[in-house]
């Protein structure tokens, strides 16, 4: 997903790029037979059509290597396991080739323009071109195109080597999970509850991130889950964002290893640990934030309604709070996940605006040049970027940001975090938390299809003649038909497939 805002600007940039797109279709078609069969009645439904789905994927894996793919390029891609077959396409089926044109082209196109990418920047990418141009799949007039802008990037250093450690970051991450499997994989055999859910649910938010899942065996964390609940169904102390609640980690981590733990007993854990909410915290969302944003999401991942008038108790807060003193000795990302409760709990409206103005002037306060600081004379901090990314997007302010340089910062930080970062039982839960909030980060520059966070990634990372002819454009669309688009809640920042 930290391709689609580079696939957003090159479709845009590369006038030839509808011919390419044709070229590649015919290209693929002629590989796999049968696609010209009109489909039976009975077979258009999302079983059957995920069965032609998987043929497909199938065949083009092998013809994209062939032309020179490797394995490491299927991962995100190909082997995508949220690769689904929408209630929606179903309308649009009618011949088995309508599979191929809806679901697989978009993630073949995706491949090849990663390739154009890695050609801007003297990776790997040119050989996979020319073989693409020797199939007579790759026009003469789009590589033409594309090699006008490989001279852009050749007389300007500074942005090729950021677009090179840009698009070497999803390698290099899952690169480092591979390279760790047998270490990740025994965190399971800690012996202290504490740290072993809590380490695996940093770890596997990652795995999740990039969807890994198929690479790593949670078998052993699958059990103790479901047989010892009574170790991790439990609150602990001085929770934040990077000592995140454990029995949150447990639900968090059942829900989607899909694991069938006792429902009933965390119900009535849910209800009780409401309760003492309400008897510990005089305003549980002002003075135990953290901890009640953990709740808030976990009741949301179970589907558990806590009622209006419950919900109120929760997030009642006496005006003293919201006084500029009171606020500013409050973290940055404690002050974006208020807002981010009352919106989840659907409830943001209802606020008075007064709190909320203070609460956002005190945010903004801590946005200084081009760094997101967790404090007023704070530094840096990829947790406070995250938060304040997501918070101007879930506000439909995210043209504030637009000015802002945050990407130098977020990879920074993700390359300085994969150099020290090991798995064990003294791993850093400040780094795996960073290295996350970074990636989420990315995400929402990716995903927030505005066109402030596309000229966000093409001033940074492309010459300044493309981000020009963005910034200039007064009919800019967005190309919702040849590559993925995966979108991001306003309301919880999930990603939406």
């Amino acid at each position: 997903m930290i391709y689609q805002g580079l696939n957003n600007i090159l479709s845009y940039y590369l006038k030839e790029s509808s011919l390419l797109y044709r070229s590649l279709n015919d290209y693929f078609k002629k590989r796999i037979e049968g696609l010209d069969r009109k489909l039976k009645e009975n077979e258009i439904n999302q079983e059957s059509i995920k069965k032609y789905m998987q043929d497909i994927l199938d065949k083009i894996e092998s013809t994209l290597q062939f032309l020179g793919f490797k394995d490491q390029d299927f991962t995100t891609t190909i082997h995508d396991p949220f690769i689904k077959v929408k209630e929606s396409h179903l309308a649009e089926i009618t011949f088995v080739s309508d599979v191929f044109d809806l679901i697989v082209e978009p993630i073949v196109n995706e491949l090849v323009f990663k390739k154009i990418c890695e050609y801007f920047v003297n990776i790997n990418g040119q050989q996979i071109l020319i073989n693409l141009r020797k199939a007579e799949a790759f026009p003469l007039e789009s590589l033409v195109e594309v090699r006008e802008l490989k001279d852009l990037f050749d007389k300007n250093l500074k942005k090729q080597e950021r677009l090179r450690n840009y698009i070497q970051l999803e390698d290099k991450i899952i690169g480092n999970y591979k390279e760790h499997k047998e270490q990740i994989e025994s965190l399971e055999e800690l012996k202290e509850t504490r740290n072993k859910i809590q380490l695996i649910y940093l770890v596997y938010r990652i795995i999740y991130f990039f969807n890994l899942e198929s690479i790593f065996d949670f078998t052993n964390i699958e059990t103790y889950l479901k047989e010892h609940m009574d170790e991790w169904l439990t609150t602990i102390p001085l929770v934040t964002l990077k000592n995140p609640d454990l029995y949150f980690c447990g639900i968090y981590l059942a829900h989607h290893l899909d694991i069938d733990i006792d429902m009933e007993k965390v119900e009535e854990f849910i209800s009780n640990l409401y309760l003492e909410y309400i008897d510990e915290f005089e305003s549980p969302i002002m003075e135990g934030t953290c901890a009640l944003y953990y709740y808030v999401k976990s009741i949301k991942i179970l589907d558990i309604d806590i009622g209006d008038e419950n919900v109120h108790k929760l997030i009642d807060a006496d005006p003293d709070y919201f006084k500029e003193s009171n606020l500013k000795q409050m973290e940055t990302t404690c002050l974006a996940v208020i807002l981010k409760i009352y919106k989840i709990l659907g409830i943001f409206d209802q606020i008075e605006t007064e709190k909320i103005q203070a609460i956002e002037q005190e945010i903004n306060n801590r946005i200084s040049g081009d760094v997101i600081k967790q404090y007023p004379d704070g530094l840096y901090s990829s947790e406070a970027t995250y938060y304040v990314l997501f918070h101007h997007y879930m506000r439909d302010e995210i043209e504030q940001l637009k000015d802002k340089n945050l990407l130098r910062n977020i990879i920074d930080r993700i390359y300085r975090n994969l150099e020290v970062l090991d798995f064990s039982e003294d791993t850093s839960y400040d780094l795996l938390s960073e290295l996350f909030y970074s990636c989420e980060s990315l995400k929402l520059l990716n995903c927030i299809e505005e066109k402030a966070m596309l000229l966000h990634l093409a001033k940074y990372l492309f010459p300044q003649e493309i981000s020009d002819a963005i910034e200039n454009s007064t009919d800019f669309t967005f190309d919702k038909t040849n590559f993925r688009h995966l979108g991001v809640s306003k309301r919880t920042g999930e990603t939406i497939y």
